[in-house]
């Protein structure tokens, strides 16, 4: 009996899935698009910095420490004003909600561990791997959601952001690397939740 109940909560489930995927918009549009932004104006900051040495007294862990707090402020006042929304956002939303979640945090994690490892190596130019990695995490979280929203457009984000990868690596400690790193956070963030915001906001 255990096993029967479990099946047609699990059915009930996907059916739920399968109703919303037409009728309830993504509602984390605003998050990506902000990622996009300052991630990807921190990566043209770096690029000045040093290619052209304009900008003084500005270091690694300055310029992506800076845009990691900014973001982290703005997220964090978004999820209290939309709070009350989110607290009602349907089965795909919230699995949604749970996939870009658990992105951000093995990004935050990852670049802790790539700090440490920088540092106990005295290698510097490990930070390099941080760029194709969250391009990696960003192509797995597109590619789930357009699973579970039915929305194709976003498995191109996704794969697209599997095929610039091998690039970002192939340009490691080129200022290059910067450039088409923001490029892509522009492509796979910015106007990806640029485009969910707006669908978010179009009368049903």
């Amino acid at each position: 009996m255990a096993d029967l109940s479990q099946l047609k909560a699990d059915v009930d489930f996907m059916k739920s899935m399968a109703v919303e995927g037409g009728q309830v918009p993504l509602n984390g549009g605003w998050p990506l698009f902000l990622a996009g932004l300052i991630f990807g104006a921190a990566a043209l900051v770096h690029y000045v910095s040093v290619s052209f040495e304009t900008i003084s007294g500005l270091t690694t862990l300055a310029i992506w420490g800076g845009a990691l707090l900014v973001y982290a402020l703005f997220g964090i006042l978004w999820g209290i004003k939309n709070r009350a929304v989110l607290k009602v956002q349907g089965n795909k939303n919230r699995l949604v909600g749970a996939t870009w979640g658990g992105v951000g945090f093995s990004i935050f994690v990852f670049s802790v561990a790539l700090a440490i490892c920088s540092w106990r190596l005295q290698n510097s130019g490990l930070g390099t791997l941080m760029m194709p990695m969250v391009l990696v995490l960003y192509g797995l979280g597109w590619i789930i959601t357009a699973e579970v929203s039915a929305q194709r457009w976003m498995t191109w984000v996704g794969v697209g952001c599997f095929i610039i990868t091998p690039l970002i690596a192939w340009l490691s400690l080129q200022p290059e690397q910067l450039l088409v790193y923001a490029l892509a956070l522009v492509c796979s963030a910015l106007i990806p939740g640029w485009i969910l915001m707006a669908r978010e906001k179009a009368p049903r």
